[in-house]
């Protein structure tokens, strides 16, 4: 695949999203802090139409302006997906005390023999470790469980081509 393919297949991911909608996102991919001056400039309109491009987007909930933390850097050393299968009639009560366990960044209801799709950080094996054994293994509910240990992270986000 070319690169003007890899660009039009990545635009119709966001076929929502109108040209200049699209291309605001994608300058702010970047750097969200860009300054919105600097953006209309690029694009040849207004400040202000990118302000208020912005600003609906947020209100849609189409974009979000987040600051991300680089795992690593922050001594998560350990990134752990886990698939659970839980018992029948024990889903919500497993996710309850899911939602309240530090280690476990993300929860995802999937299909399949596991109903539940985890994603851990911890600092260190050991920290694994003791989090299977002393954390996760004592939900009650919880039937079977698939440790997935992250070996090397290849794409960690959906990035629109330029």
């Amino acid at each position: 695949m070319n690169r003007v393919e890899e660009v039009k297949a990545q635009r119709s991911l966001y076929s929502d999203l109108d040209d200049l909608d699209y291309q605001i996102v994608t300058q702010l991919q970047d750097n969200a802090r860009l300054p919105f001056t600097q953006i209309a400039k690029e694009l040849g309109v207004a400040e202000k139409t990118v302000r208020i491009r912005v600003q609906q987007m947020q209100e849609e909930g189409i974009l979000s302006l987040v600051g991300v933390v680089n795992p690593i850097k922050a001594g998560i050393l350990v990134q752990t997906m886990i698939q659970v299968a839980v018992e029948n009639n024990m889903l919500e009560h497993v996710i309850d005390v899911m939602e309240h366990t530090h280690e476990i960044r993300l929860v995802i209801l999937t299909s399949g023999d596991y109903q539940l799709l985890l994603q851990v950080f911890t600092r260190d094996h050991n920290e694994l470790s003791d989090f299977l054994v002393q954390k996760l293994n004592k939900i009650k509910g919880i039937t079977k469980t698939n440790v997935i240990v992250e070996l090397k992270v290849l794409k960690s986000k959906l990035k629109f081509i330029r």
